[in-house]
């Protein structure tokens, strides 16, 4: 009974601690070296460092009136045949308050809902210039290799709308790494008009 006991307690212990949590402060500063270039979006709207074997795409948003404009980049898939990605998006505000505190408890309340998210840590945050908001969430379905996303949300200085910088990664073994590259990228974000 006590041998089972003591399996049961050391399985218990492995299992926990293989389900770690690294916090958006932690990525933001966890160490990672890439090579990246310079993207600036067509406009001149914003620009930003991006991984250099990346594949970045300015999306279409004409049939959607919230996007206003925005790129994905995503990496290639890795050995286990998984993707990175990151988005920005220049989108209208969701809140009728028009104030970047109430967008963010907007998209609070929005992945609340979500029963497939769990909110893992957010608030403001000084990761940007400018003001700024982030919810760092991942799914909780249990499976390996799940998505981790950081979404940070700062306002436009052109205009009453608000940047979307979003990364998602697997849940794998090299999630800190590369949710730290993500961060080291969005980062760099910067509005020019």
């Amino acid at each position: 009974m006590t041998k089972r006991i003591f399996i049961f307690t050391i399985f218990s212990i492995l299992f926990s601690c293989s389900e770690k949590y690294v916090s958006f402060e932690n990525y933001a500063t966890y160490p990672v070296k890439f090579a990246k270039k310079k993207f600036v979006y067509p406009n001149n709207e914003f620009e930003i460092m991006l991984p250099l074997n990346w594949e970045t795409k300015i999306e279409n948003y004409e049939d959607n009136d919230e996007i206003i404009l925005g790129i994905d980049a995503v990496s290639k898939p890795d050995n286990e045949n998984f993707i990175n990605a990151m988005s920005i998006q220049k989108m209208k505000p969701f809140s009728s308050k028009k104030d970047l505190k109430s967008e963010y408890d907007y998209l609070i309340e929005k992945l609340n809902q979500k029963a497939s998210l769990e909110i893992v840590d957010s608030g403001k945050t000084d990761f940007l210039a400018n003001e700024a908001y982030f919810i760092h969430s991942k799914s909780n379905s249990g499976n390996y290799a799940e998505l981790e996303m950081i979404i940070i949300i700062t306002k436009s200085k052109s205009d009453n709308n608000y940047f979307y910088l979003n990364a998602g990664a697997s849940r794998t073994k090299e999630l800190d790494k590369n949710m730290s590259m993500m961060l080291n990228c969005l980062k760099t974000f910067k509005q020019n008009n």
